[in-house]
């Protein structure tokens, strides 16, 4: 009877891979030790010899996707037109590889849709992640060499999730791009947050520095999808601190900077400087971020203008059905401290239902609003649009 249990668990082992391990992991020979028909070395034993490897060019691979599946309605006011379209606002092929224990790869082709409604397929990530040790406080480091993550909107949209609705409040500005060709170090502060802590906060990021994180980096300034214009290197970078870890773990407050030169020929001056105070917990989200900057990242005035502006936004999650939330954002930036009454407000609200893992639908609207000054000079008014978004993420 014992050789028939053992042939037994051996051959539902041949068909199901398992790491070798110290422990008994498969339910199935753990009952046959505790039935005491197998030794405990005896089922470690089975796991061992039954272990199936992936292929080497296989080993430390992954592919995954994210899209926005969006239809939308309304009006755009500078010319009263009416629009209703469906449209992919992103399609993102994320392949990674690990090459070595202290060497990763990102490559992350874009598919997006243009105006005219062709298919356009650009690359919006190429880079290698080198991982020194850690440093002292500096823990979790990476030095990202290609074409990578700039220091600030990555970590922003990993606290306001809604990105599928639109862009966040400062690249919607146009004052910088969330891809840049450039070399940048970032890391965590002092260690992560426990697991615990991590759930506490609710939503599952990378930026999960015990006392913060930080990103700083050199890059070409004008974007992922523009080219070198000038040899100017701006220096951007982001500092976030977690002041109070064990007490309120979804406390952050942080600072991003800009210094350097647009990207076109004549160089002239582009400055950003923002600061920006976020909270988390499990059901609700807050921030606050506000801006001052001169000039803007592509270089476009020759007489660099002053800007100035915030953004508030908000996400509360149903603790009676944690799968629906609320949120709303109002943006409010002003392009040209100079000029009085041409202000540019953004308002957008909805409601977001998650499907399973960071797959949403969400339903929104968001009108824009330009101050009299701009709309007397024949630019865009008011306008007004509907939306209902898939997001896919595998």
């Amino acid at each position: 009877m014992k050789k028939m249990l053992f042939a037994a668990a051996l051959s539902m082992m041949l068909v199901t891979p398992y790491c070798a391990s110290a422990e008994v992991k498969d339910p199935l020979l753990q009952k046959l030790v505790d039935k005491g028909t197998l030794t405990k070395e005896e089922a470690e034993d089975i796991q061992s010899r039954t272990k199936l490897e992936l292929p080497k060019p296989l080993q430390g691979l992954s592919i995954g996707g994210l899209a926005y599946f969006e239809y939308s309605f309304g009006e755009t006011g500078h010319n009263n037109t009416n629009f209703n379209k469906f449209a992919l606002t992103r399609g993102y092929i994320n392949i990674k590889k690990d090459i070595t224990p202290w060497m990763r790869v990102r490559v992350t082709p874009d598919i997006t849709q243009l105006s005219s409604g062709d298919m356009e397929l650009r690359m919006k990530y190429y880079y290698a992640d080198f991982l020194p040790p850690d440093l002292g406080p500096a823990t979790g480091n990476a030095v990202r060499v290609g074409q990578g993550h700039t220091p600030w909107l990555d970590f922003e949209e990993s606290i306001n999730i809604y990105r599928m609705q639109g862009t966040m409040f400062q690249e919607r500005a146009g004052l910088f791009s969330s891809s840049d060709f450039g070399v940048g170090v970032l890391g965590n502060i002092g260690g992560t947050l426990t697991k615990e802590q991590q759930e506490s906060v609710g939503y599952a990021t990378p930026y999960s520095g015990r006392y913060g994180s930080y990103h700083v980096g050199v890059y070409n300034g004008g974007g992922y999808n523009k080219a070198e214009n000038n040899t100017n290197k701006p220096l951007e970078g982001r500092l976030t601190v977690r002041p109070l870890p064990d007490m309120i773990p979804g406390l952050q407050v942080s600072y991003f900077g800009v210094t350097g030169k647009g990207n076109s020929t004549d160089k002239p001056d582009w400055k950003v400087s923002t600061g920006f105070l976020s909270y988390q917990n499990r059901y609700l989200v807050l921030t606050g971020a506000y801006t001052s900057a001169k000039g803007d990242s592509a270089g476009s005035e020759l007489d660099p203008k002053d800007k100035k502006g915030y953004s508030i936004f908000g996400d509360f999650r149903l603790p009676v059905y944690e799968k629906v939330s609320v949120f709303a954002r109002h943006d409010n930036f002003d392009p040209d401290t100079k000029v009085t009454n041409n202000r540019q407000m953004w308002t957008m609200a909805g409601a977001g239902y998650r499907i399973t893992g960071a797959n949403y639908l969400v339903v929104a609207y968001e009108r824009m609003h330009e101050q009299k000054g701009l709309a007397a000079a024949g630019k865009l008014n008011d306008d007004n649009k509907g939306q209902v978004i898939l997001q896919l993420s595998f």
